[in-house]
């Protein structure tokens, strides 16, 4: 899937868990935005030491952000306002920013939230969307370097964030066979 995408908040801290950080958005192409409310939640990530327990570690956006590797947006138009404030009966800051935004802006909305997900299938808002497993398949795709990282990317999403996708989804087959190789 190609073009602009907006990442929500789940997804920013599940990728930057994954790989360590979020250069290798770099290598997917494409524009890559952000709400300026993800840049407000998205805090942080735990490290797992050898013996099990973990710590939270930070995530600084504002390097991606300062080097143009994620462009920061807000609701500028008075649709745009509106709908992040209906979106934000049902969703989290972040997660109807970036719907609003997709919405209106012709982008590619990228989430994990389930609610958001429905939301963006309804006919009246419309919105293409992706979700962390789906991402890193097309990353891990791209070349076969990658395609050999991905068991270790999809354990530290999983240790670092707390995320795989629930049973059931149509992601979660996928992400148990390439995370067991």
């Amino acid at each position: 899937m190609s073009g602009q995408r907006v990442i929500d908040c789940c997804v920013l801290i599940n990728l930057h868990a994954g790989w360590g950080g979020l250069s290798e958005l770099r290598k997917l192409g494409n524009t890559w935005f952000v709400g300026e409310a993800i840049l407000k939640e998205a805090q942080f990530t735990w490290e797992v030491s050898p013996d099990g327990s973990r710590r939270q570690v930070p995530i600084d956006l504002q390097v991606p952000v300062a080097e143009g590797m994620l462009v920061s947006l807000r609701p500028e138009t008075e649709d745009e306002l509106a709908d992040y404030v209906e979106f934000s009966q049902e969703l989290d800051d972040g997660e109807a920013q970036a719907l609003a935004l997709a919405k209106h802006r012709g982008m590619v909305l990228l989430t994990d939230d389930r609610k958001a997900l429905r939301l963006a299938q309804r006919p009246d808002i419309n919105v293409p969307t992706m979700t962390t497993a789906q991402l890193l398949r097309e990353w891990s795709e791209c070349n076969p370097a990658n395609a050999f990282r991905l068991p270790e990317v999809l354990t530290r999403v999983e240790e670092r964030a707390s995320f795989a996708p629930r049973r059931g989804s149509p992601d979660a087959d996928w992400w148990q066979q390439k995370r067991a190789r």
